[in-house]
């Protein structure tokens, strides 16, 4: 008896120094760290105090042309076409599904939020994306994206208590894949590398040539249920079902055109089925999807030496647009 009332006061003393702890460090270098490693969250705890509904994107969201007379990001659009409701984005490049459902689980009940709008951005679904150098750097932000105190989470941070693979292991996997996930096409398009390898507009030298090839590595992959983002979408249908929460899913557009020109039929059609298998799966399981995918022409998309999700004014408006049509739908 005397043995288990020493440890319950030792536990209680525990106990008591690490919820001491956890307040000194809220109030003091908490802001700091997360500026340095989860600034995502500080977006989102802003937006969570003064938003009706949430845009979850990467980059796309803040991407403008310099030829914009409008630099307006697609959320500011969007709230700009919905004056009843208060929109706000919670946004930064390369993040992906699985940051954007930590998040989302983190929304408090007693919160005025009650629509999330997600980018489903194809390329993110592909291997180069899935295995990319950043990913490290996502991972590690993660830790703190949870209801743990901010304390422990940045003591597993430290630890790091995280998924993390050197680089060379990453792109090892990316080769690995591009060889051996077969694609629905006779060889030399089969896969991914072997496509890559078929002469195309000249000598690999060829600004083309080497643009094509991105197309390749980038939108030609076969979808299924294993697919990481596929996991990560799933898993935020079910997290906005318990949590009575709105949900659309955006599916940005692709450059079609571009791809069609470079590369040809096959990979349009392949990533057309593709994303036919997106909006068919989320549709059944009760998201609204906005399909976007071949909306906005070659002409509205920014970058042109490598293929992107970055639109310049008209084509940030086409995706608002659409959205806003698909919220004005929800019965109220």
């Amino acid at each position: 008896m005397e043995m288990i009332k020493k440890i319950s006061i030792r536990l209680l003393l525990l106990t008591a120094i690490v919820i001491a702890s956890n307040f000194i460090y809220v109030n003091t270098t908490y802001h700091d760290d997360l500026e340095g490693n989860g600034n995502v969250l500080l977006k989102f705890n802003l937006a969570i105090e003064k938003s009706d509904a949430l845009y979850f994107s990467e980059s796309p969201n803040q991407a403008t042309s310099v030829n914009d007379s409008d630099k307006r990001f697609i959320s500011q659009m969007m709230d700009d076409l919905l004056p009843e409701l208060r929109l706000e984005a919670v946004d930064t490049g390369a993040i992906h599904a699985g940051v954007f459902k930590e998040l989302i689980q983190l929304i408090p009940e007693e919160s005025n939020v009650n629509y999330v709008i997600v980018n489903m951005n194809y390329r993110s679904f592909g291997m180069d994306w899935i295995h990319s150098k950043l990913e490290n750097s996502i991972q590690k932000q993660l830790v703190f994206y949870s209801n743990r105190p901010p304390l422990i989470n940045r003591f597993l941070q430290g630890l790091n208590y995280y998924d993390a693979l050197p680089n060379e292991e990453r792109e090892r996997l990316i080769q690995w894949h591009w060889q051996h996930d077969s694609l629905p096409f006779p060889a030399p398009k089969n896969n991914v590398t072997d496509w890559c390898a078929v002469e195309k507009w000249g000598d690999w030298k060829n600004p083309k040539r080497q643009l094509a090839d991105q197309y390749i590595k980038n939108f030609a992959f076969t979808l299924s249920d294993e697919n990481p983002r596929i996991k990560d979408f799933d898993e935020i249908v079910e997290i906005c079902k318990a949590k009575n929460l709105k949900l659309i899913f955006v599916i940005l557009p692709e450059n079609l055109e571009e791809a069609k020109m470079l590369v040809g039929e096959d990979l349009v059609n392949l990533m057309t089925s593709n994303k036919n298998k997106l909006v068919e799966r989320y549709n059944a399981k009760g998201a609204k999807v906005v399909d976007c995918f071949s909306i906005v022409p070659d002409s509205c998309f920014i970058e042109r030496a490598f293929p992107s999700e970055h639109y310049n004014q008209l084509g940030r408006m086409m995706i608002a647009t659409n959205v806003v049509t698909a919220i004005e739908s929800f019965p109220q």
